[in-house]
Formats: structure tokens, C-alpha cells, sequence
């Protein structure tokens, strides 16, 4: 009997992997990782006035740290917000981790707000339709349930065209939240940190993720007509307090102009691109400084302005 040639052989074993590789991808079991150091998420954050009409609108903007945070002896990245921040949105917000063959994603808070800091799981990617599970995001809910099960779950379509597993989730028992969604990759339609009962939602606050970046790349906007959203009812009180940047659209140089109950000494000024790299940063003497942008693209930028207290952000664009 004739034996067979090494190019047989070699073409046998090519095709034997190609059989054994075609389930598993047809089978869906690639999982899109959540974690990313080149992913962003604009989450607006609404509160309501007394009366149930809303006072602001502020947009929270969030990446992943590139740097690892040791805490226990559990590895971690940082969550850092570079947008609108305040006592309950700080710019470091807290430390996330992945395990990747559990498909699982945990989030611990950077400082106490509600309860102390501790590792939780933020979302299971592994779960399929009538699974029940328990998930915390950030200032998740003390005296209302966490718990929700999965009814269904199916795909949706990005921005460029590429599908995504999703996740319909409704509450289980006691529970302030909606019925939420859960996008492979990207996480809840109510933000990055916010896949369970929020806290928040107890106190006149409601949350929505806007839109999401890879690589600069918008893939995902929601139904608002803005990535980037900065709005108050009081507009004499906004005006008082806002960044006035002129010209805006720019070409060459900007003058950025202070609001004149800010004290100097604490002020710094930040220029970012959109996916939150800093491109910019300074002291200034007075209360007008000039940022010369004319050797950057044409695009969307973030002016960002610390006060001593909070960041306050304004958008910049580039002709």
C-alpha cells in the first residue's frame, strides 16, 4: 500500500483544524473583551428638580487606564473620568478587572460615597436567556434589589456595520431600575458603571450612555442627538459659572475666558482630543488665556477647566 505524501498529510491536518475551528465561531464563543484601554464612553447624567422637571444634563467621559493598580492582591486598571465631575462622578472613579474565561467584569469604587469600596461583579457576559444574577455598579443600590434575569437575548448593529450579542435584562424583586440592556463589549444602555439599581436613581438622578468609541471610531449613539451634552435650566446661573471660549469654531488661536468669581491660584486647563487624550495642559496668570490649536485636525476637542473644587468642560471645534 502506498504510504501517503507530506503534502497529503500536511493538507489533512490543515483541514482537521479548519473543522474544528468553524463551530467555534459559528457557535459564537469569541468573546469580545470589555476592557479596553482604547474605548470610550460618553454617559450623560441627569437631576431633576423638585417637581420632577430636569435641572442639569452633564456628560461623563470614561476610559480605562493603560497603568495596573495591585489592591489586596488583585490586579486591577483605573476607571477615569475626563468629562463633567463632581462629589459623585470624581474624576477617578474607581478599579475594574476582567476575567476573561469566566466572562465576567468587577468594579470596586475608588472612595466611599454609600458603603465601603469593595470588589463586585459589574456584569456576566457568560449568561443566556432565564439566568438570574446579582450585579453592582458604581453607587449601586443598598435597600433595593440587584437582581435581574436575563428574558432574552439576540444582536444588534453598530455603527460600522458589525454585530453585537445583546442581553434583555428585567428586575427582580424591589428594584428603582428599568428593564436595561446589555450591548458584547460595551456594557448597559444606562453607561459604562451602571448596569444594576443605582443608588442615584433614588435621589432625582437618571443615567444614559450616549455614545461609544473605539479607537475614535463612534460605534454606538443613543437616540439624543448629541455625544456630548452640557445643560442647565438656570441659563443666567450657567452663564455665571460656564467657560466662554472664542472664536468657537476655531482655526488658529483661542481665548478662553474665566468666570470672574474663580480665584487663580487653583485653575488648571486641559485640552483633550474626543477619545480623552491630553493634548494641552496649563496654569494661567489671568482670567483670559490663549490655547494656539492651529496645528491640530479639524474635529471635536474638550476644554476642561479645574476651579479648586470640580471640573468644568466645554467643547472646542477644530476647522
Amino acid at each position: 500500500m502506498k504510504k501517503p505524501s507530506k503534502f497529503t498529510l500536511s493538507f489533512i491536518c490543515v483541514l482537521s483544524l479548519q473543522i474544528l475551528w468553524v463551530p467555534i465561531i459559528r457557535g459564537q464563543n469569541y468573546y469580545k473583551p470589555f476592557i479596553n484601554t482604547n474605548k470610550q464612553w460618553n454617559v450623560m447624567n441627569t437631576s431633576y428638580a423638585y417637581g420632577g422637571s430636569p435641572a442639569t444634563r452633564n456628560t461623563m467621559i470614561l476610559h480605562i487606564s493603560a497603568s495596573d493598580t495591585l489592591i489586596n492582591d488583585t490586579l486591577y486598571q483605573k476607571v477615569v473620568n475626563i468629562g463633567h465631575s463632581e462629589t459623585l462622578f470624581t474624576k477617578d472613579i474607581g478599579f475594574i478587572r476582567e476575567d476573561m474565561n469566566e466572562r465576567k467584569v468587577f468594579f470596586r469604587e475608588e472612595t466611599q460615597v454609600f458603603y465601603p469600596p469593595q470588589d463586585k461583579r459589574l456584569y456576566d457576559f457568560s449568561l443566556e436567556t432565564g439566568d438570574t444574577t446579582e450585579v453592582f455598579g458604581l453607587h449601586h443600590c443598598t435597600s433595593y434589589s440587584n437582581t435581574y434575569t436575563v428574558v432574552s437575548t439576540g444582536t444588534i448593529q453598530l455603527l460600522n456595520g458589525a454585530e453585537r450579542k445583546t442581553w434583555h435584562l428585567e428586575p427582580v424583586g424591589d428594584n428603582v431600575q428599568e428593564a436595561d440592556l446589555w450591548i458584547e463589549g460595551i456594557g448597559s444602555i444606562y453607561g459604562m458603571l451602571f448596569p444594576a439599581c443605582s443608588q442615584l436613581a433614588t435621589i432625582s438622578f437618571s443615567l444614559k450612555l450616549l455614545c461609544y468609541y473605539e479607537n475614535d471610531i463612534e460605534l454606538y449613539r443613543s437616540d439624543e442627538d448629541s455625544c456630548f451634552i452640557d445643560w442647565t435650566s438656570g441659563l443666567e446661573s450657567h452663564a455665571q459659572h460656564s467657560i466662554k471660549l472664542f472664536p468657537n469654531p476655531a482655526t488658529g488661536q483661542v481665548q478662553i475666558e474665566l468666570p470672574d468669581n474663580i480665584m487663580l491660584e487653583p485653575v488648571k486647563i486641559e485640552l483633550h482630543s474626543p477619545i480623552g487624550r491630553l493634548l494641552y495642559n496649563a496654569k494661567p496668570t489671568s482670567h483670559f488665556h490663549k490655547i494656539d490649536v492651529a496645528h491640530f485636525p479639524a474635529g471635536l476637542y474638550l476644554v476642561r477647566l479645574w476651579d479648586g473644587e470640580r471640573w468644568r468642560v466645554q467643547k472646542l471645534v477644530k476647522y
